[in-house]
C-alpha cells in the first residue's frame, strides 16, 4: 500500500495547495510584481527614499485605483517577511544588549501609548468620520490588517471599511515616515545597515536559513504573533550576537524583498470602489496626521527622558507595519533592533488584548440592544 496516496491529510494538503496555485494566482502575482518592478526602477532612478519599497507601493496603488486586477497573496508575503527578519536580526550586536538596559522603560511607554492612541483615533473615526462604533474601534486599533478585520467583523463592524482604513494607515505612515526623516535630517533612507558590506558565506547562509525555518515553525506552534518575521529575526539575532555568523544577506535580496512587500501594500486596494476609497481616504489622512503629531510628542518626551535617538523612538512608536517601520530604521541605520523590538511588543499587546476587547464589545452591544427593546 502506498501510504502517501492513502493519507487523507496528504490529499487535503495537496488539494489546498492546488486550489491556491491557479493560473489566476500566477497572473495576478506577475502583474503586481511587474508593476512594482517598474515603480521600483523609477524610484531608484530619482533617488526616492526607501526606493525599492516606496516605488512599488505607489505604482501598485495607482494601478489599483485604475482597477488593474492583481494581488500578492499573504502566503507569499509571509515568506518574504522571513527574509526581512534575517536582515533585522543581523542588526543585533553585543553592543545592542548593553543598550537594551534602557528598553524596558520605553517598552512600558509603548504599552501605555497603544491604548491611548487607539482611544483618540476611535473617537475621531466615530465622531468625525461617522463610522459605526465597532468599525471605528477596529479601524483605530494599530494591529495587523487581517486580525483587525476578523475581530471587527465578529463585533459587528464593516469588514471593507476596517480593511481600507487599516491599509491606508500603513500606506500613509510608510510614505510619510521617510519623508519626515528626510526633512528633519536631510538623510535619504536608502541604506542597508552597517553590515551590508560584509556578506554571509554559503555555509553561514545555510545555517541561518535552517535556524530561521526551525524557529519560525516553533513560533507558529506557540502562536507567537508575526511568527515568520519574529522567528527568523530571533534566529538571526542569536547567531549574530554570539558571533557564529557575521555579515548579512546580499543587498539584492533585500531589494527584492522590499519590492514584494511594497507591491503587497499597494495591491491591497485592487478592486476597491473609488467612491468608498475616496470617502475614507480623507479621514484616514487626517487620522494619520493626528497619529504622527501625537507620536512625535510622545517620542520627543521618551527620547529626552531616556537619552535615546529621537528618530529611532519616533519610528519605534509610529504604528505602521512592524516590518515596514523596522525596514525604514534599517535603511537609515537608526537602531533597527530597537525599532523592531518595540513594534513586536506593540503587536503582542494588541494580539492579547484585541480578542478580549472584541468579546467585551459584543457583550456591551447586546446589552445595549436589549435595553432599547
Amino acid at each position: 500500500m502506498n501510504k502517501t496516496h492513502d493519507d487523507p491529510s496528504h490529499d487535503s494538503w495537496i488539494n489546498r495547495l492546488s486550489s491556491v496555485l491557479t493560473p489566476r494566482f500566477f497572473k495576478n502575482l506577475s502583474i503586481a510584481l511587474g508593476i512594482g518592478l517598474v515603480g521600483g526602477l523609477i524610484a531608484h532612478f530619482i533617488n526616492m527614499p526607501l526606493a525599492w519599497m516606496m516605488g512599488p507601493m505607489l505604482a501598485t496603488f495607482v494601478a489599483s485605483l485604475l482597477r488593474v486586477p492583481m494581488a500578492v497573496p499573504m502566503q507569499f508575503r509571509s515568506a518574504i517577511l522571513g527574509v526581512i527578519g534575517v536582515f533585522l536580526g543581523a542588526s543585533f550586536t553585543p553592543d545592542t544588549l548593553d543598550q537594551a538596559t534602557r528598553w524596558p522603560i520605553s517598552m512600558i511607554a509603548v504599552l501605555l501609548y497603544v491604548p491611548i492612541i487607539t482611544v483618540i483615533i476611535t473617537w475621531f473615526y466615530s465622531k468625525i468620520a461617522r463610522l459605526d462604533p465597532a468599525t471605528a474601534l477596529f479601524s483605530a486599533t494599530p494591529g495587523g490588517l487581517t486580525p483587525m478585520v476578523v475581530l471587527g467583523a465578529a463585533a459587528g463592524g464593516n469588514e471593507q471599511e476596517i480593511a481600507l482604513t487599516q491599509g491606508l494607515r500603513v500606506l500613509l505612515l510608510v510614505m510619510s515616515a521617510p519623508l519626515i526623516v528626510l526633512m528633519m535630517t536631510g538623510v535619504v533612507a536608502n541604506g542597508h545597515g552597517d553590515s551590508h558590506d560584509l556578506q554571509m558565506t554559503l555555509n553561514e547562509g545555510l545555517l541561518t536559513a535552517g535556524s530561521a525555518i526551525m524557529t519560525v515553525l516553533a513560533f507558529r506552534k506557540l502562536g507567537i504573533p508575526a511568527a515568520y518575521m519574529t522567528g527568523a529575526m530571533a534566529a538571526s539575532m542569536v547567531l549574530h550576537v554570539t558571533g557564529i555568523v557575521e555579515g548579512n544577506l546580499p543587498d539584492w535580496l533585500l531589494a527584492g524583498s522590499l519590492l514584494i512587500l511594497g507591491s503587497a501594500i499597494g495591491s491591497r486596494f485592487s478592486g476597491v470602489k473609488l467612491s468608498v476609497l475616496g470617502r475614507l481616504a480623507g479621514y484616514s489622512i487626517l487620522a494619520t496626521f493626528v497619529v504622527l503629531a501625537f507620536t512625535g510628542i510622545v517620542a520627543w518626551f521618551v527620547s529626552q527622558w531616556l537619552d535615546l535617538d529621537f528618530i529611532a523612538v519616533l519610528l519605534a512608536f509610529a504604528p505602521g507595519g512592524v516590518a515596514e517601520m523596522s525596514l525604514i530604521a534599517l535603511a537609515l541605520n537608526v537602531e533597527p533592533s530597537f525599532v523592531a523590538f518595540h513594534h513586536i511588543v506593540r503587536i503582542f499587546e494588541i494580539v492579547l488584548l484585541a480578542p478580549i476587547l472584541a468579546k467585551w464589545f459584543r457583550t456591551y452591544m447586546h446589552k445595549k440592544a436589549a435595553k432599547q427593546e
